[in-house]
């Protein structure tokens, strides 16, 4: 069992819990058991980031265990002030994963599996920043991004789908950022995601070339 599970790429329980975040979550929402699917799929990408950061970093694993914590909290206590700790500290984690997943690919020689894994994860988990962001920014101002009436009650679904539409600059326009904040937030990640594809896709063909002209 450990020798299958030693095969695994370790960034993919990171990847299956990203997918399923952006592309399942939406669609099982059920309002009854809404907030605890929410801490179930958040726990999930959480936890699932100790398994790329490596049993040495303990501070960064305690880390995630109190972001779990918080996140689970949030789901028990109604209160503003749990859900901006809550995700703040899921924000600062999933950053320094996006950072340390970049380092990663930038010291490897040779394309591999891994590194294609790192790179998917890298991009998709920009996004899901982007949409923690972005439910902050409602949580203070429900009107700070204007939805269409027919979408009716916001939920996570509609926030993924406009912060993955805003940073890879397809931008249908029916969702509209209307404070200042949303609308930065909205210019930089459609920069962000840019720059992402422009500099990490320069890497893996460099790396490519080099490979070539060794054998």
């Amino acid at each position: 069992m450990k020798k299958i599970l030693s095969r695994i790429p370790r960034g993919t329980y990171l990847l299956i819990s990203i997918i399923l975040f952006i592309f399942v979550l939406p669609v099982v929402i059920d309002d009854s058991h809404k907030d605890l699917i929410y801490a179930s799929f958040y726990s999930f990408i959480l936890l699932s980031i100790s398994s790329i950061i490596g049993e040495k970093k303990i501070w960064a694993h305690i880390t995630i265990l109190f972001a779990v914590g918080s996140i689970w909290l949030m789901y028990f206590i109604d209160e503003k002030t749990i859900k901006y700790i809550a995700f703040s500290f899921s924000i600062l984690i999933f950053t320094a994963t996006v950072v340390t997943m970049i380092s990663q690919i930038i010291k490897k020689k040779d394309i591999d599996r891994h590194l294609i894994i790192e790179t998917i994860n890298g991009y998709l988990l920009i996004g899901v920043i982007i949409s923690f962001i972005n439910s902050t920014i409602l949580w203070h101002n429900n009107l700070a991004i204007a939805f269409p009436k027919s979408i009716g009650n916001i939920d996570i679904g509609d926030i993924v789908y406009y912060s993955f539409v805003s940073m890879t600059t397809i931008g249908f326009g029916e969702i509209v950022p209307q404070s200042q904040i949303a609308k930065s937030l909205s210019i930089f990640s459609g920069i962000i995601g840019q720059f992402y594809l422009a500099i990490i896709m320069a890497l893996i063909i460099g790396k490519l070339l080099n490979s070539k002209q060794k054998r």
